[in-house]
């Protein structure tokens, strides 16, 4: 696990408007180790485009780290990083305490989420006789490629639109828990406010990008894919 955090020259955790560095640390064994240290600071005078620059640059030096710990957000700061995909984390105790809490409380998430997954799979699985009309073939991702490819992609936006009684996690949940896959191309109009937690769940990684005028792509991969790519 990686876990960004905002502090201070004496290496406390800080306000992310106090002078200060990102530490990004990763959870080997035990011991949580420095992997790099980031430049970062907002002006009191930057306006909300300043503010969304600096985090932009930021988010990428994160890696694939999404957990960002500092003393207090500023609300506009909070909602951006949120935006961004990163879990904001507030605290005054000392650093490394709550590097374990805050590892300790997103593994119990994590496992929450998956239990919901599986939960939600085998009520997906008593709801299929259920669907009327819908051929449940045309709710699935689509392989691309030949048999082995291991390649899907799924138009969220089109499926939705022609059958507004389904939603997202029905369709996106079942298919990334329960099938093995190289990866996933998706089309959809938002995130899902649930995405980057089943994401962290399932271990999977998932690159987005901005569609002018369509919405949004996501690129899912297993982790241990990409990891070995």
């Amino acid at each position: 696990m990686k876990i960004a955090a905002y502090v201070d020259a004496e290496g406390e955790i800080a306000r992310i408007s106090d002078k200060g560095v990102i530490l990004l640390f990763e959870q080997s064994g035990e011991v949580w180790k420095v992997r790099k240290t980031i430049r970062f600071g907002l002006r009191p005078d930057d306006g909300l485009a300043e503010i969304h620059a600096s985090l932009a640059a930021m988010v990428p030096e994160l890696e694939d780290c999404r957990l960002f710990l500092s003393k207090s957000v500023r609300g506009v700061v909070n909602s951006l990083l949120q935006e961004m995909g990163v879990q904001t984390w507030q605290s005054h105790g000392p650093l490394f305490t709550q590097l374990e809490t805050i590892a300790r409380k997103e593994n119990e998430r994590a496992q929450q989420a998956a239990k919901d997954a599986r939960a939600e799979r085998r009520r997906t699985r008593r709801r299929r006789h259920h669907l009327d009309g819908s051929d449940l073939d045309d709710i699935r991702p689509v392989l691309v490629g030949d048999d082995d490819s291991g390649h899907f992609r799924l138009d969220l936006v089109r499926l939705l639109q022609d059958d507004p009684g389904l939603n997202s996690w029905d369709i996106l949940i079942p298919f990334l828990a329960g099938t093995p896959f190289r990866q996933l191309d998706l089309v959809c109009d938002h995130i899902p406010r649930w995405f980057s937690r089943a994401m962290r769940a399932l271990a999977m990684d998932a690159e987005i990008m901005e569609l002018p005028g369509l919405g949004v792509a996501a690129i899912i991969t297993p982790k241990q894919q990409a990891e070995a790519t």
